[in-house]
Order: structure tokens, then C-alpha cells, then sequence
């Protein structure tokens, strides 16, 4: 191997596990939050109900979005459920503070109810979003994830690479090396098998 592209490989290597960082961090200590949830108090969350009397005209447009903007209701839209009767639930969520709204057109009553979690239910939220819908944020930090997915693909293959060249002739490097394969293998057989 030419030292130009043994070069590249190290960058390319050290600039994967730059961009890891820190979210690799973020999913370390959310899930140490959710191993030790007792002792964190992880999932006890505070709750808060709240009514509000709205005729069902008010309901949709720009209207109902302000009034959802005024009373701090934000996040992914997560559950959206009508019935025949024209009551609705629906459910808004974003790291560490879920919002469910119910709306009986009969009393013409809206009740919103929050739970918000402490700090370790935040991280934990934070570990738990996924996917592109929802607002610009959410799509940027599913965009965020797939750009570390692709930079642990290249700082695992790059590093592979550049073991092998420092150590080809070392039997220890190979059984070492060896036995990486086969713990992620077993893990990986036993994770299907379960």
C-alpha cells in the first residue's frame, strides 16, 4: 500500500470517528439511563391536564395552530385518530415531553394533557427518534443519524485496513482481530435465535 493512500485511510478514519462522537455519547449514557431506570427515576414522568371549551369550527387551520404554538404543544405527530362522531385524539411528541389531545365535539371540550419527563427521560427521547417525518429538526437529526450509521461503516472498515497493515506479520494482531469477528458473530447469532 502506497503511503499517499495509507494517508487517505487515516483521515478518512480519523474523520468517521470525529463525527461519531458524539452521538455515540448520547446513545452510551441513554442507554445507561435505561438499564438503570429505577434508580434514575428514567420513566416517571410529570403529568399535567389541561381543558379548554372550543367549538369545532376552531379546530383546524391556522387557528388551531396558533393555539397550539401559544400553549407550547410541539413535536412529531404520532398518533392521529378520529371517530365517526367527529371526536378526535391525537398524539404530539418530541424528546422528553409527550402531548395528547382529545377533543369531544358534544361539550365542545378539548383536553390536553403533558407529561414531561426529568433529564434522563429527555436523553432517553433523544435515543428513541426516528425517522424523516415531522418537522425540519426531525429530519435533520434523521439525516445526522444516517451520516453516522455511513461514518461507523467507513471508521470500522478503515481501521480494519489499517490494522492489517501495521501488524500483518504479528500472529497476536490476527487472533485478536479473528476474535472480534467471532464476538460479533455469536452476539449477532444469539440476538437471531432469541
Amino acid at each position: 500500500m502506497k503511503m499517499v493512500t495509507y494517508n487517505i485511510i487515516r483521515k478518512i478514519h480519523l474523520y468517521a470517528s470525529l463525527s461519531i462522537v458524539a452521538l455515540l455519547i448520547m446513545y452510551v449514557v441513554s442507554s445507561y439511563f435505561m438499564i438503570h431506570y429505577e434508580f434514575f427515576e428514567t420513566y416517571q414522568w410529570d403529568e399535567q391536564e389541561m381543558e379548554f371549551s372550543m367549538d369545532s369550527s376552531s379546530m383546524n387551520g391556522e387557528s388551531f395552530q396558533m393555539f397550539l404554538a401559544n400553549n407550547r404543544i410541539s413535536g412529531k405527530l404520532t398518533k392521529d385518530k378520529e371517530l365517526p362522531n367527529g371526536a378526535w385524539t391525537r398524539e404530539y411528541a418530541r424528546a422528553g415531553v409527550e402531548h395528547t389531545l382529545k377533543y369531544d365535539p358534544d361539550q365542545e371540550k378539548l383536553t390536553i394533557t403533558t407529561n414531561r419527563a426529568q433529564l434522563p427521560g429527555f436523553v432517553v427521547g433523544l435515543h428513541r427518534i426516528r425517522g424523516y417525518e415531522g418537522p425540519l429538526q426531525y429530519i435533520i437529526y434523521a439525516m445526522l443519524l444516517d451520516v453516522v450509521g455511513v461514518s461507523l461503516i467507513l471508521f470500522a472498515v478503515t481501521g480494519a485496513v489499517l490494522w492489517l497493515k501495521l501488524l500483518k506479520y504479528d500472529w497476536v494482531a490476527w487472533v485478536i482481530f479473528g476474535a472480534g469477528f467471532l464476538y460479533v458473530g455469536v452476539v449477532l447469532g444469539y440476538l437471531l435465535l432469541v
